[in-house]
């Protein structure tokens, strides 16, 4: 791609902040940053204009897709250009502009070859490996490679193993999987994937602009091996979405169909609330709390009730997060104190559970029928997050359990635990106290 002095001059003021007539860009190019939501459109009558979004992304996405931009930052005029090709020709500069290739990453070893060679893709958490040699890398016949557009999804891939392997076996598909980025942007993944066999998943974001990435990046080469990645959940999470980032995109992809149904709805989705949806939100995030079984002299248990938040009105045991530094029982005696002013001596360990909780939206009403542990977490096709819930047999030392926050308490007997609505972690434990 030839790249003029007249354009990069409006590309490095777009990277200075500032907005430029949308001629000033070549329409492919426009396309394509358009496509990665890197510029915000803005009409004056009929004439449209464009500013960057994200200064830093665009300058990533030029430096690294465009081989001639690579000196985009750097204050050079070319007064001939034999001047400009001698300059963005040197050999030097291409060895520091070139990042071949693409990262990898599994939340399991996934066995592949590199160079003839047995090479183990099992990255530990937070971090990922990057192909360089692309050409000689091969993967087993029975992998589905899974391409992720956001690199904070593809970076905590382990947070979202649930979700793939639900997706996954939902759609009878092998549960052996690579996941990929094309960031830095390039066509090596692409070319890549056009030389294997194996099947192509794209998990993008859920709006216009992430589906016209999937149809002109991967599926107009791939066909029918590849697939958008639709979540069971997925018209609850665009009802909540965002409506600042569909108007963005509206006047560039209002004509966006497609020959494939599922995706098809899914466009027709988006279309009919007016939102996108960020694939961000199916990241698991990860909390560790601490609960305090509070007993009598009398054997009874004392439970409170949720009084805010989408749990509202459902029962638990009191506590709360943990801070940094604290310990368990630090932590506890602190959230007791804050939430009922009473100071307790925690006596023992008694259970950790971990459960994941439903995404936004997803959580049952407080007045539907309770449901067993088991049958609510099975409801669960992609949980915003994982609980980590230290619970300890306490009782109180000075205090008279005083509401701070909560909206209502009881002392249950041990034939009573049942007769309350309890948060789904805190069902799963109370089924262990009555055994």
């Amino acid at each position: 791609m030839r790249i003029s002095k007249t354009l990069t001059d409006s590309l490095r003021r777009l990277l200075a902040g500032e907005r430029i007539a949308a001629s000033a860009l070549r329409k492919d190019m426009a396309e394509a940053l358009l496509s990665e939501g890197l510029l915000t459109v803005q009409a004056h009558g009929s004439r449209r204009s464009y500013r960057a979004i994200n200064v830093e992304g665009l300058r990533n996405f030029l430096t690294s897709r465009y081989e001639e931009l690579r000196l985009i930052d750097k204050d050079t005029s070319y007064h001939t250009r034999s001047e400009q090709a001698a300059d963005t020709g040197n050999s030097k500069l291409v060895k520091v502009r070139s990042c071949p290739g693409f990262p990898v990453n599994s939340y399991e070893p996934v066995e592949c070859m590199l160079n003839g060679k047995p090479f183990v893709v099992n990255p530990p958490e937070s971090s990922f490996v990057f192909i360089d040699d692309w050409q000689h890398f091969t993967i087993p016949a029975d992998v589905i490679v899974v391409g992720i557009e956001n690199m904070e999804n593809f970076r905590m891939i382990r947070h979202q193993r649930q979700f793939f392997e639900n997706y996954l076996h939902s759609h009878g598909l092998p549960v052996k999987v690579l996941f990929v980025s094309r960031y830095p942007q390039s066509i090596d993944l692409r070319q890549w994937l056009q030389a294997i066999p194996n099947p192509y998943i794209h998990f993008g974001d859920f709006d216009l602009a992430g589906i016209h990435i999937f149809l002109s990046e991967f599926h107009r080469f791939l066909g029918e091996r590849s697939s958008f990645l639709i979540p069971d959940d997925i018209e609850t999470r665009i009802a909540n979405g965002s409506a600042v980032r569909y108007n963005e995109q509206y006047d560039r992809f209002q004509s966006l169909h497609c020959d494939v149904p599922s995706l098809q709805s899914l466009i027709d989705l988006i279309n009919k609330y007016h939102r996108g949806y960020d694939q961000e939100g199916y990241i698991m995030k990860q909390i560790e709390v601490v609960a305090a079984i509070i007993h009598d002299d009398n054997g009874r248990v004392f439970a409170t009730q949720r009084g805010y938040g989408e749990w509202k009105d459902w029962w638990e045991f009191p506590g709360g997060k943990m801070e940094a530094g604290e310990t368990p029982e630090e932590a506890l005696r602190r959230e007791i104190w804050e939430e009922l002013e009473t100071r307790i001596a925690v006596e023992r360990l008694v259970e950790t559970v971990e459960w994941d909780y439903p995404a936004f939206g997803l959580c049952p009403s407080s007045d539907a029928t309770r449901q067993n542990s088991s049958e609510l977490g099975s409801a669960l096709t992609a949980p915003s997050f994982h609980l980590t819930m230290h619970c300890y047999l306490c009782h109180v030392e000075s205090g008279h359990l005083e509401l701070k926050e909560h909206e209502a308490a009881k002392w249950l007997d041990r034939d009573e635990l049942e007769s309350v609505n309890w948060l789904p972690a805190d069902r799963d434990l109370v089924g262990k106290l009555k055994i």
